[in-house]
């Protein structure tokens, strides 16, 4: 398979993700749905524009031109992927792994502590300190201040 179909294949499955997400930020309450629906609305049109770019049309080309940052990649003349943009997709996946299984909040802060600890390569003091921090501050500002219920987790969920 070609780079131009993986890539393809890629941007359709993320569109197929936004469509996704925002079916389920239609599922919160009105007064709940905002910012989720805001997000998915977010995600769709970037992943349409994604997906546009890599056709083969003429709006297709303009928006890869314009988007892609082609010239830079021509000018480096490595487009194969490196080991450092694999380690960073694996510790998407596991941040997103850890949100659905221990919530939002509790998945975060393993994240960030995680995340601080092997790649940042930062103490474990300052890592659940950092870690303490963004959790607290996304509790105040989603939960009490914008009343957005946050997803608790497959295990806290009930």
């Amino acid at each position: 398979m070609s780079d131009t179909n993986r890539n393809l294949i890629v941007s359709l499955i993320l569109l197929a993700l936004a469509v996704g997400y925002l079916i389920w930020a239609k599922s919160y309450p009105p007064e709940k749905a905002e910012v989720p629906s805001l997000v998915a609305w977010i995600a769709l049109v970037l992943s349409a524009v994604d997906v546009l770019a890599h056709t083969d049309t003429a709006a297709g080309r303009r928006a890869a031109a314009l988007l892609s940052g082609r010239a830079h990649l021509e000018a480096v003349g490595n487009l194969r992927i490196t080991a450092e943009e694999w380690l960073a997709a694996a510790w998407m996946a596991l941040s997103l792994a850890a949100i659905v299984v221990a919530g939002f909040l509790l998945g975060m802060f393993i994240y960030v502590v995680g995340y601080m600890v092997i790649h940042g390569k930062l103490g474990w003091r300052l890592s659940l300190y950092l870690a303490s921090g963004t959790t607290l501050a996304c509790w105040l500002v989603f939960d009490e201040m914008l009343n957005v219920g946050l997803y608790r987790g497959l295990f806290f969920e009930g």
